[in-house]
C-alpha cells in the first residue's frame, strides 16, 4: 500500500497532505506561495514589488524590521505553538517594515509542523515575511526541500528597501547537517551583489560564518567574494546563542533562538550623520509585555567597520614541519594581533576555538613567521591568517596549499567536474563507472585501458574516457546496475526511479513515484526475476528490473532515505518511526517490525531511528540495522536481536569481508566485529567524522573516506592506520569504488576523482 502524497507522519499526529497544506495556507492569506514567500531570485524593483508596505528610497528613509529564527514549529509542543503565536503578535504590533526568519522554521520539515508555523502567523503579517531554510528544513524532509520552496519560494534571493538590499543565502544540503555554498550559489551572489552597485547589502542564512564558526564547509570563498561588496550585516541562527562578530568590515549577529522567547528589532538610524542599524534583543512575556536590550550597532556607511582586507598575505611551499607565511596589513598601525593557523578541516559542522599562532612583526609593514604541518598528511590543506585591530575586529583570509604524496601514498591520477555535488555513492561495472550529482548529471565513463592503447602511455596519461552523459532531477544517492551490466537504475528527486541504458544512457524505462527518490536502489532476485527495490517518502517499491513493472509496494510508516536488504526470501528495511520492518519478498506482506528506540516524540523517533541506513545481510541468518546509538544484529526471520554493538553506525554502510564486519561510527571509530556473536577484534579512531561515504576493501586494506576529505588505509588484519591523505577540503559523502588498483571517490565540490592506490 502506498502512502497519499505528502503524508508524513502516522499514528499521534494527524495527517496533512502537500495539497491540503497549501490550500491551507493560501486560505490564510496567501498566494501560490502563500504571500509570504521568500521572494523572486531577482531583486524586485521597489518595496512594494517585495511586499514590504515600505517605500523605496535612502539612508534617511525611515527602516525598521525583526529577526526572528530557530522557531521550530511542531504540533506536539502545543506550548512552543502558542509561545510562537504570542511572539509573531507582538512582532505584528510594532509594524515592521519585514520580517526576516533565518531557517530552523520546523523541527524536521513536516507537512504539520509547515501548518503549526503558518497557523501562528497574524494574516497581516504574512506579506511581509521573507525566510531561509534551515538543515532542520533538509535534512530530514522527506520532500528534499520540495514542499518549502512551494510555499517559501525559490533560494537564493533578494529584494531592495528603503536604499537597503536584502539578500537571502541558501546552504543548507538535502538530507545533510552542515552546509556548502557551492559555485553556483556563489557566482550568484556575486551578479547579484554588483546589480545592487553600492547600496548597503545586508545578508540573511541559517548558519554563521567565519570566527570560530565551522557549519558551512566552503565558508572562505564566501568571505573572500564579500571582499568586493559593501555588505554590512549578516544575521543568522543555528546555535541558539546570541554572538555579535565584527569580521571582515560587517556584523555577523547570531541571535537566540525564537522557541525560546526571543525575538530581534532592527532600526535604521543616523548617527553622526551616518546611517546605521540600532539591534535590540527582545523577550516576550506571557502577558505579551516585552523587555528590550540593546545589542549592537551595525555601521552602513562606505568602508563598514573594523579591520581591512591584508594588504598581502603571502604563503611559502610547504618545507618540512612548516610552511612561511608573510603578512602585510592594510592599517599597520591599528593592528594589535596577526596569528595563523591551518584550517580546522577535521571540524565537522560546528565550533572551533583552539589556538592560533602569534606572526612576530618585522619591520614597519610586514608580519613574518610559520604555521606547523607537521601532523598534516599529505594532501590538499588550508591555511588561515587573521588580522585583529586594537578594538577587536578582525579580518580573516584563507589560502590554500598542497603537501605533495611520498613514493607509497594514494596519489590522484584525474579529476572530472560535475554540476552541484556528487553525494551519492558511485556504482561501476566492469571499468565504467557511473556518477549522479545534486546538479541532476549523470555521467559515465570508463576507467580501464584500452585495448588499442600502449601500457606505458596510458600509466603516464591515465585520463577517464568518457561514455555518456544524461541529466534528471537532483540526485543524492547512488546509482545500480543489473546483474548483466546493462542497465543503470538511479533515482531522482523529480520522483522517478530511471533505468537507463548502460551503453549509451539512453532511458529504458522510468517509474513515477509520489515523492523525491531519496534512497540508494538495490538490484535483487526474487522469485527468479530480477527485481529493483528502493523507497520514496514513506513508500518502499519493488519494480520489475527489466520493464518498470511494480510488483508491490510497501507502507514503512516513516520516511526512509538508505538502502534495503533482500535474501530473496524477505525485504528488510529501516524507517524515520525508529523500526526496522521486514516484508515477504514475493508479496509485501509484513512478516516483522522491530522498535530501535522508545523516543515519545515524531521527530525524536525519526532522528534516533534508521531512517538514513545501508541494512545489510550479514551470515547466520542475520540481518544489521544501525542507528545513531547502536548496530542491531536482527534474525531475518523472526526479528529478534540476537546481538547489539553501540554507537552511531546509521550513516557509513558496513562492510562484511572475509575476516569479519567492519563497521565505522560517525566519530570515526572504525571496528572490525565477528558477524555472528558482534565480538570485536580491534577498534581504531581515526580522529575524523564519517557520514554515508562507506569504507572499500582491496587485498588486505580498508579504504575509509572521511566526511572532511581525507582517505585513510586500515589494515584489515589489525585495524593499524597505514596511510593518510586529504583528497580534498570539501566535504565527501559519496561511497568510492575500485576498479583494480584505482580508487574512484567523488564530493561536495562537484568533482570525481581517481586515486592510483600503492
Amino acid at each position: 500500500m502506498s502512502h497519499p502524497p505528502g503524508h508524513l507522519q502516522s499514528g499521534d499526529i494527524a495527517t496533512i497532505g502537500r495539497r491540503s497544506l497549501l490550500a491551507s495556507a493560501a486560505a490564510l492569506g496567501g498566494t501560490a506561495a502563500l504571500g509570504l514567500a521568500s521572494g523572486a531570485s531577482a531583486a524586485p524593483a521597489s518595496a512594494e514589488a517585495a511586499g514590504t508596505g515600505a517605500a523605496d528610497g535612502g539612508a534617511g528613509t525611515p527602516l525598521s524590521f525583526a529577526v526572528v529564527t530557530d522557531t521550530h514549529a511542531t504540533p506536539p509542543d502545543t506550548t512552543r505553538t502558542e509561545l510562537l503565536r504570542r511572539i509573531f503578535a507582538a512582532i505584528e504590533k510594532a509594524a515592521p517594515d519585514f520580517v526576516l526568519n533565518c531557517g530552523d522554521i520546523t523541527e524536521y520539515g513536516g507537512d504539520d509542523e509547515f501548518q503549526s508555523y503558518l497557523s501562528v502567523i497574524p494574516p497581516a503579517l504574512r506579506p511581509r515575511l521573507r525566510h531561509v531554510p534551515g538543515n532542520h528544513e533538509a535534512r530530514w524532509d522527506v520532500h528534499a526541500k520540495e514542499l518549502y520552496h512551494r510555499l517559501f519560494g525559490p533560494t537564493p534571493y533578494s529584494f531592495d528597501v528603503a536604499g537597503l538590499h536584502v539578500v537571502g543565502l541558501d546552504p543548507t544540503q538535502v538530507l545533510q547537517e552542515p552546509g556548502v555554498f557551492g559555485r553556483d550559489h556563489l557566482r550568484w551572489l556575486a551578479n547579484d551583489l554588483r546589480q545592487a552597485g553600492q547600496q548597503p547589502s545586508l545578508l540573511f542564512l541559517h548558519y554563521p560564518i567565519g570566527g570560530a564558526n565551522y557549519y558551512v564547509n566552503d565558508q572562505d570563498e564566501l568571505l573572500d567574494l564579500l571582499a568586493d561588496f559593501p555588505v554590512r550585516a549578516i544575521f543568522a541562527g543555528h546555535v541558539h546563542t546570541e554572538r555579535v562578530d565584527r569580521v571582515n568590515q560587517l556584523t555577523q549577529v547570531a541571535a537566540y533562538a525564537t522557541k525560546d522567547a526571543y525575538y530581534y528589532w532592527v532600526r535604521r538610524e543616523i548617527v553622526d550623520r551616518l546611517p546605521v542599524l540600532r539591534v535590540w534583543q527582545v523577550t516576550v512575556a506571557p502577558d505579551g509585555s516585552e523587555q528590550r536590550r540593546e545589542v549592537t550597532t551595525i555601521p552602513l556607511a562606505d568602508g563598514g567597520v573594523g579591520m581591512a582586507a591584508p594588504a598581502a598575505t603571502v604563503v611559502g611551499q610547504p618545507a618540512g614541519a612548516a610552511i612561511a607565511v608573510r603578512v602585510r596589513p592594510a592599517q599597520p598601525d591599528a593592528v594589535a594581533a596577526v596569528q595563523t593557523r591551518i584550517y580546522p578541516q577535521h571540524v565537522y559542522g560546528g565550533r572551533d576555538t583552539s589556538a592560533w599562532t602569534d606572526l612576530p612583526r618585522a619591520g614597519d609593514q610586514w608580519w613574518d613567521g610559520s604555521a606547523d604541518i607537521s601532523a598534516l598528511p599529505p594532501g590538499a590543506h588550508r591555511l588561515q591568517v587573521r588580522v585583529t585591530g586594537s578594538d577587536g575586529s578582525w579580518h580573516e583570509v584563507t589560502r590554500a596549499f598542497e603537501i605533495a604524496p611520498g613514493d607509497q601514498d594514494p596519489r590522484e591520477r584525474w579529476g572530472v567536474r560535475l554540476t552541484g555535488s556528487v553525494q551519492g555513492a558511485l556504482a561501476a561495472h566492469g571499468d565504467l563507472i557511473v556518477a549522479g550529482s545534486t546538479g541532476g548529471d549523470v555521467e559515465a565513463f570508463r576507467v580501464g585501458r584500452p585495448a588499442d592503447a600502449d601500457e606505458q602511455a596510458f600509466r603516464s596519461h591515465p585520463a577517464p574516457r568518457p561514455a555518456w552523459r544524461t541529466r534528471v532531477g537532483g540526485i543524492y544517492r547512488g546509482a545500480a546496475f543489473t546483474g548483466d551490466g546493462r542497465t543503470v537504475l538511479i533515482g531522482s528527486t523529480d520522483q522517478h526511479l530511471y533505468a537507463l541504458d548502460a551503453r549509451d544512457g539512453a532511458p529504458m524505462w522510468r517509474h513515477r513515484t509520489e515523492e523525491p527518490v531519496l534512497s540508494n536502489p538495490l538490484v535483487a532476485i526474487i522469485g527468479g526475476v530480477e527485481t529493483v527495490l528502493f523507497t520514496a517518502g514513506f513508500t518502499l517499491y519493488v519494480l520489475d528490473a527489466a520493464t518498470g513493472r511494480v510488483r508491490w509496494t510497501a507502507d514503512l510508516h516513516g520516511f526512509f532515505a538508505g538502502r534495503v536488504a533482500c535474501d530473496g526470501e524477505r525485504v528488510y528495511a529501516g524507517s524515520g518511526d525508529g523500526k526496522a520492518y521486514a516484508f515477504d519478498a514475493a508479496t509485501g506482506h509484513e512478516l516483522w517490525s522491530y522498535a530501535t528506540n522508545t523516543r515519545t516524540t515524531p521527530y525524536q523517533r525519526l532522528i534516533y531511528g534508521p531512517w538514513d541506513n545501508v541494512v545489510t545481510l550479514l551470515p547466520g541468518g542475520l540481518v544489521l540495522v544501525s542507528t545513531v546509538s547502536n548496530a542491531h544484529a536482527l534474525d531475518r526471520e523472526t526479528g529478534a536481536q540476537r546481538w547489539r554493538v553501540s554507537g552511531g553506525f546509521a550513516y557509513a554502510p558496513p562492510v562484511v569481508t572475509e575476516s569479519g564486519l567492519v563497521l565505522i561510527d560517525e566519530f570515526g571509530r572504525a571496528r572490525r566485529v565477528d558477524p555472528l556473536t558482534g565480538a570485536q577484534a580491534w577498534l581504531t579512531q581515526l580522529g575524523l567524522r564519517v557520514f554515508n561515504a562507506g569504507p572499500v576493501v582491496l587485498g588486505n586494506t580498508i579504504w575509509v573516506p572521511a566526511a572532511t576529505g581525507q582517505l585513510v588505509g586500515l589494515a584489515l588484519a589489525s585495524g593499524e592506520v597505514t596511510h593518510r591523505v586529504a583528497l580534498t577540503t570539501a566535504n565527501t559523502f559519496s561511497t568510492p569504488v575500485v576498479v583494480d588498483d584505482l580508487l574512484v571517490s567523488g564530493d561536495q565540490s562537484g568533482v570525481v576523482r581517481g586515486i592510483a592506490l600503492p
